[in-house]
C-alpha cells in the first residue's frame, strides 16, 4: 500500500510539475499584430478600475515589448489610432489603446471629466495591468491627458508624444464653446448630434492611399460611435476640459521626460500661435517638433503612416527622420 500511495504522489507532483512548465512556457497571452474596422469594436476588452469606472481597451502588438499608449481625442476612442497602430505592434511594441472615461465602450458616470480625470484613471489602468513606466502618446483630448498624467505621475512616463497639441491654458476654448452652444446645449436629454454636425465634427482629408481601401469603413464607424453618445456624456466631456488649466502647474514639469510634439499647421482646434509656448513650455527643439504642411487635426488620421513611422523614429533615435 505504501509503495501505491508514494507512486500516485510522485505521479500527482510530476504532473504538477509539467502544468507549471506548461504555464511558464506558454502563460503569455499572444496578441493580434493587425485588426480589421470590421473586428476593432469586438476586440475591446474591459478592466475594472480604482478609479470606479470600468474602462474598455484593446490590447496588441509584442507582449514583452516596451508599452506605449495611444490615447485618443474628444468623443473619439481607441479606433482612433487603429490604422496607425499596427506599425507600433510590428516594431514590438506592447500597444494598448483605452476608451477614455464616458467614451466608446467605457463608464460614463455622473460629472465633469476633466484631463486630470482622464490622468487619475490612466494611472489607475497602470496599476491594473501591472505597467510600471510607458510611453504615452496622446491626441487632441487625449494630449492634454498626457499633459496632466507627465505633472502628476512622472516616475510612471518613459516618453512622451503631444499630437495636435496646445498648451492647457483655456486656448481651445475659442472653438470648443460655439460649437457646444450651437450643437450640444440646445440637444433634447435624450438627444444626440445630429449627422451635419458629425460630418463637420469629422471632415479629415486622407493624405495617404493606402489607406483608401478602409478610410471610409474608418470615419463612418468613427462617426457612428461619436454620435452615440449621450447627451451628458457629450456636456460632461466638453465642459470638462474647458474646466482644466495647467498654467500655475507646469513649473512642475520633469525636464527629464522626452517629449514629441507633432502638429498640422491646417489645425484649427490647435492653431499654430501656440505651438511656440508649447515647444517652450516642454523643452522641445527642432529635433522633436514637427509642423506638417496642410494637414488638419487629426494627424493619424489623415497620415496614419508617416505620423507612426515619425513617431517610432524619434522614440529609437531621438530626433524625427530627416
Amino acid at each position: 500500500m505504501k509503495k501505491i500511495i508514494c507512486l500516485l504522489l510522485a505521479v500527482v507532483l510530476c504532473t504538477a510539475a509539467l502544468v507549471g512548465c506548461g504555464n511558464t512556457n506558454s502563460g503569455k497571452k499572444e496578441l493580434p499584430a493587425t485588426i480589421s474596422q470590421e473586428e476593432w469594436a469586438d476586440a475591446k476588452q474591459f478592466v475594472t478600475l480604482s478609479t470606479g469606472i470600468k474602462m474598455a481597451y484593446v490590447e496588441m502588438g509584442n507582449p514583452d515589448g516596451p508599452v506605449v499608449i495611444l490615447q485618443h481625442g474628444m468623443t473619439d476612442n481607441s479606433r482612433s489610432w487603429s490604422m496607425a497602430a499596427p506599425y507600433f505592434a510590428a516594431a514590438g511594441y506592447h500597444v494598448y489603446l483605452p476608451d477614455l472615461r464616458g467614451m466608446g465602450k467605457s463608464d460614463a458616470p455622473d460629472g465633469f471629466y476633466t484631463p486630470f480625470t482622464y490622468a487619475t484613471d490612466m494611472k489607475a489602468f497602470f496599476d491594473a495591468m501591472g505597467i510600471d513606466k510607458a510611453t504615452l502618446v496622446g491626441h487632441s483630448l487625449g494630449s492634454y491627458t498626457v499633459q496632466c498624467f507627465s505633472v502628476m505621475f512622472p516616475e510612471r512616463c518613459d516618453k512622451i508624444v503631444l499630437v495636435s497639441s496646445l498648451p492647457l491654458k483655456g486656448y481651445q476654448d475659442a472653438a470648443l464653446m460655439p460649437a457646444y452652444a450651437a450643437y450640444v446645449e440646445p440637444l433634447a436629454e435624450d438627444g444626440h448630434p445630429s449627422d451635419a454636425f458629425m460630418d463637420n465634427w469629422y471632415a479629415t482629408i486622407l493624405h495617404e492611399e493606402e489607406f483608401a481601401g478602409v478610410f471610409d469603413t474608418f470615419l463612418a464607424n468613427m462617426k457612428k460611435e461619436a454620435q452615440v453618445l449621450s447627451k451628458k456624456a457629450w456636456k460632461n466631456i466638453m465642459l470638462g476640459l474647458v474646466a482644466a488649466d495647467m498654467t500655475e502647474l507646469y513649473s512642475q514639469i520633469d525636464d527629464s521626460i522626452p517629449v514629441l510634439i507633432l502638429h498640422g499647421d491646417d489645425d484649427t482646434m490647435a492653431p499654430t500661435q501656440y505651438q511656440e509656448e508649447l515647444c517652450n513650455i516642454f523643452h522641445v527643439d527642432a529635433n522633436s517638433y514637427v509642423n506638417y504642411v496642410g494637414i488638419g487635426h487629426n494627424i493619424q488620421f489623415e497620415m496614419p503612416h508617416q505620423c507612426a513611422n515619425d513617431i517610432l523614429t524619434w522614440l529609437e533615435t531621438g530626433s524625427l527622420p530627416k
